[in-house]
């Protein structure tokens, strides 16, 4: 199209000029010679513009193949934990009616794995709408009960690999955010944190605090005992795809990133001999309720 184009442009110039006498005395041989330059020349850059053209809607396509399996593999890693959980939960449900219990600790695990289930959906949901809008479900959510609701969901593991998980939550803070979306930051960092430790022989400690800072922000920072960040690796420790665990996939941390920063807050890693995550996010302020 764009070859058609431009050759139709350049012909229809020369003739406007022959007949409004702008050219003349031109032998009409060297005339048509002019034509067929004009028209090669046209020819070339029209095939310029449609390759352009074509790369650009290639390149449209990439990044949208690139955006469906970014959030493909985001899924993916934020459904690990609770699809895991649910697999725990139904083997415990399994050993309870093996030996015939009926009773109320077999009830709670099946509302456990309600609760996972509903989690899990709310999650894809969450995410699937943050991806393609960025959109957020904006609330007033209390700090130290986003930090307890991640710290429940790591006891059972604390306590199989004795690992020590304290919280260490100011209290009063409240900040205006998606809960679910920061949940699934704190959800991330602890689980570092968790593998981390876990590189330990005995006394994996994990600690979550989070403190006021002036200017209405506070500071949610996770230390471990685990080996620290180098400078070397917290240069791409925020790049897609670039993870220090076999199976890992590397999205985690970038994903926390984005959130956070659409929260308009910052989350970096401290060089250290100890692994340090720190996040800064902005307080509710003052009133602010729910819409």
């Amino acid at each position: 199209p764009g070859t058609g184009l431009v050759a139709f442009v350049l012909q229809f110039g020369i003739i406007l000029a022959v007949r409004t006498g702008r050219v003349v005395d031109i032998p009409f041989a060297e005339l048509q010679l002019l034509g067929a330059a004009l028209a090669l020349a046209g020819f070339f850059i029209g095939a310029t513009v449609d390759e352009q053209r074509q790369t650009a809607e290639g390149l449209k396509q990439s990044l949208r193949l690139a955006a469906a399996g970014e959030m493909a593999a985001a899924l993916a890693h934020e459904l690990n934990q609770p699809m895991t959980a649910l697999a725990a939960y139904g083997s415990a449900c399994e050993h309870l009616l093996a030996r015939g219990d009926t009773g109320p600790l077999l009830r709670d695990t099946i509302g456990k794995m309600v609760r996972e289930s509903g989690r899990a959906a709310e999650v894809v949901r969450r995410l699937r709408e943050f991806f393609r809008t960025g959109a957020m479900h904006l609330e007033t959510a209390s700090v130290a009960a986003i930090v307890g609701t991640v710290a429940r969901q790591f006891e059972q593991q604390c306590a199989t690999h004795a690992v020590v998980l304290e919280v260490v939550a100011e209290a009063g803070l409240e900040v205006r955010a998606d809960r679910l979306q920061l949940e699934l930051v704190v959800r991330n960092l602890v689980a570092n944190a968790f593998d981390a430790v876990l590189t330990r022989s005995a006394g994996g400690h994990i600690t979550v605090a989070s403190t006021r800072l002036q200017g209405g922000r506070l500071q949610l920072s996770v230390h471990d005992n685990g080996p620290g960040v180098s400078s070397a690796v917290a240069a791409r420790l925020f790049e897609p795809f670039v993870s220090g665990k076999s199976s890992g996939l590397g999205l985690g941390l970038v994903l926390s990133r984005a959130i956070v920063e659409a929260h308009g807050g910052q989350l970096w890693a401290e060089v250290g001999e100890r692994g340090m995550f720190h996040c800064i996010l902005p307080l509710a302020q003052s009133g602010e309720r729910c819409g």
